[in-house]
């Protein structure tokens, strides 16, 4: 081999190790670093990134999200205790909690807002079987 073609090769094997740097740089970075995780009885059903602003429905163990005016009360017959179990979870500027839920004790509004500094203490719904972590 000519000294034309050693410069070539290594050109082309520095051009190809910056590019895999480059991805793994990208892949790395662009995972969420916190994630909200929802249990439902005794099985994960959700998970979603903690930094993606949404308010999310979990109606009788599914979850969607729903547009930010969603309440209770705007559901109508739907929103009642007897018909649904509902709970609506909020998760905006970096946290979670629930807003509203028609269970009976209300214990999960009354836990507050999870942080990513401040998530040692899950909201939990036991009416409706719910734990909300931070991961």
């Amino acid at each position: 081999m000519n000294k034309r073609n050693i410069i070539l090769l290594g050109i082309i094997a520095a051009v190809i190790a910056i590019g895999f740097g480059a991805m793994a740089y990208i892949h790395y970075n662009s995972k969420p670093k916190y994630e909200v995780v929802v249990q439902y009885v005794d099985r994960e059903i959700f998970r979603a990134p903690l930094n993606k602003d949404a308010l999310y429905m979990i109606k009788d163990g599914e979850v969607s999200e729903v547009p930010a005016d969603t309440t209770l009360a705007s559901m109508g017959d739907e929103g009642l205790e007897t018909k649904h179990y509902i709970n609506m979870m909020q998760v905006k500027d970096d946290s979670v909690q629930v807003i509203e839920s028609n269970c009976e004790n209300q214990v999960c509004i009354a836990i507050g807002t999870l942080t990513s500094d401040t998530y040692d203490f899950p909201i939990t719904c036991l009416p409706h079987g719910l734990i909300i972590t931070i991961q």
